[in-house]
C-alpha cells in the first residue's frame, strides 16, 4: 500500500469520526433546545399566574376591606378632604 492510500485513508477516517462528532453535538444541542423551550413554556404558565393573583391581591374592593377591617381605616367625610392647587412645572433655567 502506498503512503498516498494510507493518507487517504487515515484522512477519510478522521473525515467519519468529524461527521459522528457533529450528528452527536447536534443531536444534543436539539435536545438542549428542547428542554429550554419546554421551561419557557412553564415559566410563562407561571408568569400568567402569578399575574392573576396579583390582580385578584391588588382588587379594590380587597385593598379596601383589607384597610377598614383590619388596619380600621375608614373613607374621610366630605369636610375632611382638602384639594391642594398644583404647582407651576420646574423650567429647568434659573430666574434673573
Amino acid at each position: 500500500m502506498s503512503t498516498l492510500n494510507i493518507w487517504l485513508l487515515l484522512a477519510l477516517l478522521g473525515s467519519a469520526v468529524a461527521v459522528v462528532m457533529s450528528q452527536h453535538e447536534a443531536r444534543s444541542l436539539y435536545i438542549h433546545l428542547h428542554e429550554m423551550q419546554e421551561q419557557a413554556r412553564k415559566l410563562e404558565v407561571e408568569r400568567t399566574e402569578l399575574q392573576l393573583e396579583q390582580s385578584t391581591l391588588s382588587a379594590h374592593s380587597r385593598v379596601e376591606t383589607i384597610a377598614r377591617e383590619r388596619l380600621g381605616m375608614a373613607v374621610p367625610a366630605g369636610a375632611q378632604n382638602q384639594v391642594l392647587p398644583v404647582a407651576a412645572p420646574a423650567t429647568g433655567t434659573a430666574a434673573p
